[in-house]
């Protein structure tokens, strides 16, 4: 397990990454895993980078969550759903392919150890930033309980990263996955018996989903203080 020390963040700035595998999680959503140039970059967990490129014409404009622990730096995992122009280049780049870059960037971070439970909340391709605190936690040691309602609705019965999250439960007592397949998360969340008024959430769903799920959060107890939700967009 790690030294527990409060993570530093470098200076936004351009990188060149090279592709080292990308791989299928679903039908829809890959894993694609780059190595930055040099050893300056170093992120917090739920970061994000910019890949900087153009295609037909258009300037790609969508920055995406690591789905990595910092640990792994200098090189990163990224968590993409296919479901555009932009996505469908980034799957497709060939292990040795080259991608410029530019972060890290993002709000919603760990800096050091929280002192209270949580409660991670992720849809589809959403589960990139998550998966980042949960890895880096359990690298930490970290003492309290973690539970993780997933779906996704693009293919609802076929997860990304399930098999990771069912070796991680075996790993780690403290951690609770509940795979929501067949249902929506909110329905998983209304089952387990969580006093959300003690437990910090983290929500990341698409656009309106996002709202939708933090707000049924807050019916059910979670403290407006101690509830971060990130919304992405499918482009």
């Amino acid at each position: 397990m790690q030294t527990i020390e409060v993570l530093r963040r470098s200076p936004t700035a351009d990188y060149l990454a090279v592709v080292l595998e990308s791989v299928f999680l679903t039908p829809t959503i890959k894993q694609v895993r780059l190595k930055l140039d040099g050893n300056e970059f170093c992120f917090l967990p739920g970061q994000s980078v910019w890949p900087r490129f153009e295609r037909e014409g258009r300037r790609f404009s969508k920055i995406y969550s690591i789905a990595s622990s910092p640990s792994c730096c200098p090189e990163i995992e990224l968590c993409i759903s296919r479901v555009g122009w932009s996505s469908a280049y980034l799957q497709d780049l060939p292990p040795g392919a080259t991608l410029p870059l530019r972060g890290p960037y993002g709000l919603m971070t760990l800096s050091q150890l929280p002192q209270r439970p949580r409660l991670y909340i992720a849809e589809g391709s959403g589960i990139a930033p998550l998966k980042s605190q949960i890895d880096w936690l359990y690298e930490c040691d970290y003492a309290h309980p973690v539970w993780l309602i997933q779906a996704n609705p693009e293919t609802p019965d076929q997860l990304p990263y399930r098999d990771h999250w069912e070796e991680l439960s075996q790993r780690w007592p403290g951690f609770h996955y509940q795979p929501a397949t067949g249902q929506a998360p909110e329905s998983v969340l209304a089952t387990l018996a969580l006093d959300l008024a003690k437990v910090d959430v983290e929500i990341c769903a698409v656009g309106e989903r996002t709202e939708v799920l933090q707000t049924i959060a807050l019916a059910l107890g979670a403290k407006p203080n101690h509830l971060r939700a990130e919304k992405f967009f499918a482009f």
